[in-house]
């Protein structure tokens, strides 16, 4: 049994509630539940992985969980841990990741691998899910089932927005979206997945199927989706690849613009 450390930070928050921190053999889970107006925070480390949120804006609600099962799966001395964020915010910024520490190295290679998931508007609204977990093998972020209403992972509608969502490998190779704009956009990214081995997936992997598009309309924006890779990175959906270094999919778009599988393996 490890000694999960636990933090938050809030200010001006009309509703704001902690429940489930057990210390014990069996699963501790911090459970965040806010709504109201203003700013709050929380991080929780289980010492094999860490996780935590942030938000800040005139409205904001929403809720986080972070669990480490303490199982200790083979007796490889990492336990799995999970975090699940939903939320909401009205002119202002939310955003969550995880961090995955240790790992079975014999196995699995190093741990190193994070997640980052973004969203900050303003004269607007946003809606983000996100789910995040890790083990003695690897990091996946698989949201089938935890996606917003409509199967997306960030929605908003606001008269600027920027929306950034990341998996690194600790390696040198990741995966990311960066989008910015006026109007409404939709992002689904279901599933990614990075280790201390192998290729890390981005929109794809971890059992489901591949659910990594973009749409947007208004005045305009920009959008541009980045795999980085030490020998390799392909664009499933689009049959584009190179060999190791950055490759990317760029689009200033005026009056709207969709793309319907952005996922990409890094290697």
């Amino acid at each position: 049994m490890k000694r999960i450390l636990f933090s938050v930070l809030i200010a001006m928050v009309l509703l704001f509630m902690v429940g489930g921190v057990a210390l014990a053999d069996d699963p501790t889970t911090v459970v965040v539940n806010w709504a109201g107006a203003g700013g709050v925070g929380a991080g929780v480390d289980s010492g094999d992985s860490n996780g935590g949120f942030a938000t800040s804006g005139d409205a904001i609600s929403g809720s986080f969980t972070a669990t480490d099962s303490n199982n200790n799966p083979y007796s490889y001395g990492v336990d799995n841990f999970s975090v699940l964020l939903n939320g909401s915010v009205t002119n202002g910024y939310l955003n969550t990741g995880d961090n995955r520490v240790n790992s079975y190295a014999p196995m699995y290679g190093a741990g190193g691998q994070t997640s980052w998931s973004n969203v900050s508007v303003s004269g607007g609204s946003a809606s983000m899910a996100y789910r995040s977990t890790t083990n003695y093998a690897a990091m996946g972020d698989g949201t089938y089932g935890y996606q917003l209403p409509g199967g997306h992972n960030i929605v908003v509608n606001a008269v600027s927005y920027l929306i950034d969502r990341l998996i690194a490998d600790g390696r040198g190779n990741q995966g990311y979206v960066l989008a910015t704009g006026n109007g409404s956009a939709t992002l689904d990214c279901m599933s990614a997945g990075a280790s201390g081995y192998g290729s890390l997936e981005f929109g794809r992997g971890q059992g489901c199927y591949t659910d990594a598009n973009f749409s947007a309309t208004g005045i305009g924006g920009r959008f541009e989706a980045t795999g980085i890779g030490n020998n390799s990175v392909t664009f499933n959906g689009m049959g584009i690849s190179s060999g190791g270094g950055s490759l990317s999919i760029i689009a200033n778009w005026a009056n709207s613009f969709s793309i319907n599988d952005f996922s990409l393996t890094a290697h």
